[in-house]
């Protein structure tokens, strides 16, 4: 069971690499693993000897999103592809929690019931809300498309590992330098319920402050 975990947890991060930095429409994403207790855990439990004959995986993702979407396929088909060259029988169980967190809640509580081997949240919220939910159990998370995990609480926690597809705000804003020179003012619109601002507004701040460009801030 450790080995096939250790496994699938390597696979899934790069899955998530590959198709988070396909999926991201902005050309200066980035995607670059989470450092975590449990990828330290998962490679020692790769060098286990122990196989299980079987597998199950619950995959919860936040919303319906075409970049989402990609991943969710990506990673389906990739531990299908595994599963079966291991002769591991894999059950994967999907979940759309539609950005409700009272729907995710009740997701990552009733895959935590069904005493799935992992689950794997596609998204910060849905991460965030499976790793609440999963606290104290130990079941391995590995998470997608978390672009500031260490600011959405999912660092330094022994069963939580996944990817980050943080952007890269200096490129962006170098590139809309690059095509028209003489900006005076840039509008900042984010959404300020979301963890992931916090880091890609506060980088945006500080490049337009250093470059004496004057910007609004919009939220929604």
């Amino acid at each position: 069971m450790k080995k096939i975990t250790a496994v699938i947890s390597s696979l899934i991060l790069s899955v998530s690499l590959l198709v988070g930095c396909g999926a991201s429409s902005a050309p200066a994403a980035t995607t670059v693993p989470s450092t975590t207790p449990a990828a330290t855990v998962a490679a020692e439990a790769a060098a286990e000897t122990t196989e299980a004959k079987s597998f199950s995986v619950a995959i919860v993702q936040q919303l319906s999103h075409s970049s989402l979407d990609e991943i969710h396929d990506a990673i389906s088909a990739e531990l299908k592809a595994r599963a079966d060259a291991a002769g591991v029988e894999l059950t994967i169980s999907d979940y759309n929690g539609q950005n409700d967190t009272t729907m995710l809640g009740q997701i990552a509580a009733q895959a935590l019931d069904d005493k799935v081997d992992m689950i794997i949240p596609i998204a910060t919220l849905a991460a965030q809300t499976v790793v609440t939910a999963a606290e104290g159990t130990g079941t391995p998370i590995v998470y997608a498309a978390c672009s500031d995990p260490e600011t959405a609480g999912l660092t330094g926690l022994d069963n939580v590992t996944g990817t980050s597809d943080a952007l890269n705000t200096p490129f962006i804003l170098d590139m809309m330098l690059s095509v028209n020179p003489e900006v005076k003012t840039v509008g900042l619109l984010f959404s300020n319920s979301e963890d992931n601002s916090t880091t890609a507004i506060a980088e945006a701040k500080k490049y337009l402050d250093e470059k004496g460009i004057a910007y609004l801030e919009k939220t929604g």
